[in-house]
């Protein structure tokens, strides 16, 4: 009875290789991973939880609460008329990781969306800046941006202190801010992971797809399979010759010898498939 094992699959060190130069896919990674908004959509200054607050306040219609209420419409929260400098503040009944933040624009004015402003928290004596935003130009009607930043600490006051906007004179105006937590960060590779295994069988069979479409099939020993390993990864390291030779010692015909040649810039991938009998 003859034992196959697919070996070639293990080795992640040349099959990541292959998948980049060959695949013809973009290698991408895992993003950071948030809730969704903290905040409860409020019916006023002071309900259902936690306080909303502000600088000032435009009217009763654009109090510092419409900017948590999650409606889209014509108010948003917006500073006294005159006045385009201001700050937006929510306080948590308790302390948040806040890591996460969105910006929504009414502009119902062009330019009355914010433009520079910083992102802080208020750790019981001071403000803290944990992100500073500035040239925010562009903004479209009900248009969301988002913003992340780097937090280890929890606070219950969280405040958008706007120190400019896109040009209108009379006041600027959020429809909508919202805060979020991190809630998950992928995890890293191994920095050292294992040694990459070596064949354990007597033979095997290295099976070779090059980009061509074409498929080269060579039965060999496991040593011979290991000089062959050792000079792909050799070759991925920019080190060793560009071909690699194969003789093949059976149906040699009338010839003294048979050599194949692969060159390593035309191998797609290959798949080595040890066996004892």
């Amino acid at each position: 009875m003859i034992f196959v094992k697919k070996y070639g699959k293990q080795l992640l060190s040349f099959g990541l290789i292959i998948f980049i130069l060959f695949s013809g896919q973009n290698v991408g990674f895992a993003e950071d991973e948030y809730s969704g908004d903290l905040i409860p959509a409020m019916t006023s200054n002071d309900s259902p939880s936690g306080l909303a607050g502000a600088s000032s306040e435009w009217s009763a219609n654009h109090k510092a609460y419409r900017a948590f209420d999650d409606k889209d419409d014509t108010y948003g929260w917006g500073t006294a008329g005159g006045t385009i400098k201001g700050w937006l503040q929510y306080e948590f009944p308790e302390p948040k990781k806040i890591s996460k933040y969105t910006v929504k624009s009414r502009d119902v004015y062009k330019g009355e969306s914010p433009k520079d402003w910083t992102f802080e928290a208020f750790d019981g004596q001071e403000w803290i800046v944990l992100d500073t935003q500035t040239n925010q130009t562009g903004w479209a009607t009900n248009y969301k941006r988002d913003y992340t930043f780097n937090n280890d600490n929890f606070y219950k006051q969280y405040r958008i202190n706007i120190t400019s906007n896109n040009g209108f004179s009379s006041f600027t105006v959020i429809e909508e801010l919202e805060m979020m937590e991190k809630i998950g960060t992928p995890t890293n590779p191994d920095p050292n992971p294992e040694p990459e295994p070596e064949p354990t069988g007597d033979n095997a069979l290295l099976v070779i797809k090059m980009i061509s479409g074409l498929e080269k099939e060579f039965e060999l020993t496991a040593s011979e399979v290991q000089d062959f390993i050792d000079w792909y990864n050799g070759r991925a390291d920019g080190r060793g010759k560009e071909t690699y030779m194969f003789d093949k010692d059976f149906n040699k015909g009338p010839f003294t010898s048979r050599k194949d040649y692969v060159a390593f810039s035309k191998v797609q991938s290959f798949e080595v498939m040890e066996y004892t009998k």
